[in-house]
């Protein structure tokens, strides 16, 4: 694929990730957005600051701007430009990309795939996987749960086979094909207070950070 990951330039991704960038500053004051900007290997991110929100129609307007200069642009990396609801970010690369490569990767035709999603309008994530194989627009995690396990039961696969492999075939041992229900999972509940107590994370970069760094950071 010529658009695999493996084949793009960095030179290209930086100038992808400057444009976002450079972008997004300029819709911050355009706007007057409480924000700040988060930048990472292949993507830069417009985040709303501590206890501030960001308007889903800002957020639009900031996704409609860089789509549009990134689109004028001379650059031919692939990229997604979307509105995440309460942030708006750009990758380099997007769900197109993604879904091809594993189609390639697992010889898996585009009439074989299914990809489920909620973004799928022009400033949703989802909405380039749309050209590569059918889709399921869902608006829950819990519809997501349903139809990958109506997918199984049709295909005779039972649930604790694929959640549970190995208590699977212990349980097949011990009570034939019969399916286990409430598998007790121990609990490490002091280290679960001890990780709430002293630290967060921050959702949009996933850092786990003192509480008193966290409250202060984006003062």
């Amino acid at each position: 694929m010529s658009e695999s990951p493996g084949n793009w330039s960095e030179s290209e991704v930086k100038s992808v990730l400057d444009m976002a960038e450079a972008s997004f500053n300029s819709s911050m004051e355009d706007q007057n957005m409480r924000a700040r900007i988060i930048r990472k290997k292949r993507s830069v991110g417009l985040i709303p600051k501590a206890d501030e929100k960001i308007t889903r129609e800002a957020l639009d307007e900031a996704v409609l701007r860089i789509q549009s200069e990134l689109d004028n642009s001379k650059i031919n990396l692939p990229f997604c430009a979307f509105n995440g609801g309460r942030d708006a970010w750009v990758d380099v690369g997007n769900k197109r990309v993604g879904v091809q490569v594993l189609q390639s990767y697992l010889g898996v035709p585009p009439e074989e795939s299914l990809h489920i999603g909620d973004q799928f309008l022009n400033t949703g994530n989802d909405f380039a996987a749309r050209s590569v194989c059918p889709c399921v627009w869902i608006t829950s995690p819990e519809e997501t749960s349903y139809i990958l396990k109506s997918i199984l039961r049709l295909a005779g696969v039972p649930l604790m086979a694929i959640l549970n492999p190995v208590d699977y075939e212990d349980m097949k041992q011990v009570n034939g094909d019969k399916d286990k229900k409430g598998i007790e999972k121990k609990v490490d509940f002091d280290e679960m207070e001890r990780r709430t107590s002293r630290l967060a994370m921050d959702v949009f970069t996933g850092e786990m950070i003192p509480l008193q760094r966290a409250a202060s950071r984006d003062v």
